[in-house]
């Protein structure tokens, strides 16, 4: 019972935030419905802008490249097919089948150096890693992000009839706002990466409309009640189904597609910047930091972890506040960064904690959560009587660290955006990619 009323209690406080953030964005959109111009739906709006859609044309100089990218977007999304459909179905099957093997073969080895380590970390993955390239291979993007929900929705349901916990594994996220319960946060800045991911997605498909010569009507900005959510371009509808095929595939294709080149710009970006300048900061700062600090100290062991459904934690009634870690499978700790360095190198592996209680030097050995990786304990470091820290130093690593998150963030929302469209569901770019590829061979 105790399980349960917790489990509802997040509930409630979730579907609370929930309704006050739909509140919220009703009454400012009701607000730019009656003292504006802008063409409102419930929460959302569309502010349309004319100089926009004037920018997107004058973007037309990339039509080469954004088409050479709309391609290359089309077979990492729809695989061999997506190949076939756009170089091949006219030519004779065993150039086809040679095709698209290297098709295949190209996508997989782009799985294997990207995804797969990802793939390796989450509970309801980790035992698919094989079929998941396999997929890749041949379905790209689409049919990967389709067996991906499946395999984490089947998770979820076994996990709810064997009476366990199961953490959602993809969750409507907000920036600036956490979600109760779910260890999952974006800070406010993630609007920044997500607005850079929408623009150029949007703006791909705008200036592949236009190298397709189709009519651009118009081109503005999204709003969830007076946030700004994202862009859109609006082509001629009905020119666009009118085209050929290859036409509307190029078209569709080509935002996700600049959203996938973005997330190797942003990674490449996050790389430099976090070589070149937090590092070195970062090192500075550790080094200054480690002289002050004698120790690793629990400050609180949770009984219910506040994540999902409340899992028991796995050091509860074992660890205890006040005991000094000493070592982690007899490696010794110094510092909080030691501990986090060791426990990061496999996140779901049993460790043997070495603590000091009083006088006493225990041995406690605890498997952690197996969906979340955790122990249920935050630690401390203990600190010397009187630590001196330079301050400006810790200025100068806050700007940065502001800067490679911004980056990282910029990465994570492209990348998350790319799959979502690849999705072969309406109202998604891959839902009207897939009508047109699969219609033609099933």
């Amino acid at each position: 019972m105790n399980l349960l009323s917790e489990f509802t209690s997040g509930l409630t406080s979730l579907y609370g935030l929930l309704l006050a953030i739909i509140v919220i964005a009703l009454v400012s959109t009701y607000l730019l419905k009656r003292f504006s111009r802008v063409e409102t739906y419930y929460v959302l709006s569309l502010w349309r802008i004319e100089r926009l859609r004037a920018f997107i044309a004058g973007l037309l100089w990339l039509s080469k490249p954004v088409d050479v990218l709309a391609k290359a977007g089309a077979i990492l999304g729809f695989g061999v097919f997506a190949s076939d459909f756009l170089f091949m179905r006219k030519r004779g099957l065993l150039s086809r089948l040679l095709v698209a093997t290297v098709t295949a073969c190209i996508l997989f080895v782009i799985y294997r150096t990207t995804l797969q380590p990802l793939m390796r970390l989450a509970p309801p993955t980790r035992y698919f890693v094989l079929p998941l390239g396999i997929i890749f291979a041949v379905f790209g993007v689409s049919g990967f992000g389709m067996v991906l929900l499946a395999i984490n929705a089947f998770h979820i349901l076994r996990n709810m009839f064997l009476g366990q916990t199961a953490c959602p594994q993809l969750a409507p996220l907000l920036p600036g706002i956490q979600i109760p319960k779910l260890p999952f946060f974006i800070p406010w800045y993630g609007w920044i990466a997500l607005i850079i991911a929408v623009i150029v997605h949007e703006g791909a498909h705008g200036i592949q409309a236009i190298k397709e010569k189709l009519k651009l009507k118009s081109a503005g900005v999204v709003l969830f009640g007076i946030f700004p959510l994202g862009a859109f371009v609006e082509p001629d509808e009905d020119k666009l189904k009118a085209a050929k095929p290859e036409t509307q595939l190029h078209v569709y294709a080509a935002g996700p597609a600049a959203n996938m080149l973005f997330i190797a710009v942003f990674y490449l970006m996050f790389i430099l910047f976090a070589t070149a300048v937090y590092d070195p900061l970062a090192a500075n700062y550790q080094h200054a930091y480690l002289n002050n600090v004698q120790g690793v100290v629990i400050e609180k062991v949770w009984e219910r972890m506040p994540y999902c459904n409340n899992p028991k934690a796995p050091a509860y009634d074992i660890l205890k506040p006040g005991m000094q870690i000493l070592a982690i499978d007899g490696k010794r700790i110094h510092n909080n960064f030691e501990l986090l360095r060791i426990l990061n190198e496999d996140r779901f592996k049993k460790r043997t904690f070495t603590v000091k209680d009083g006088n006493l030097v225990k041995n406690f050995t605890i498997k952690p959560d197996p969906e979340l990786g955790s122990f249920g304990i935050m630690v401390g470091d203990i600190l010397k009587k009187k630590p001196s820290f330079n301050q400006g130093m810790l200025q100068k690593l806050g700007y940065a660290a502001f800067i490679r998150n911004l980056l990282y963030l910029c990465f994570l929302l492209s990348f998350l955006i790319m799959l979502a469209n690849f999705l072969p569901v309406i109202p998604f770019d891959g839902g009207s990619m897939a009508g047109i590829l699969y219609s033609y061979y099933f």
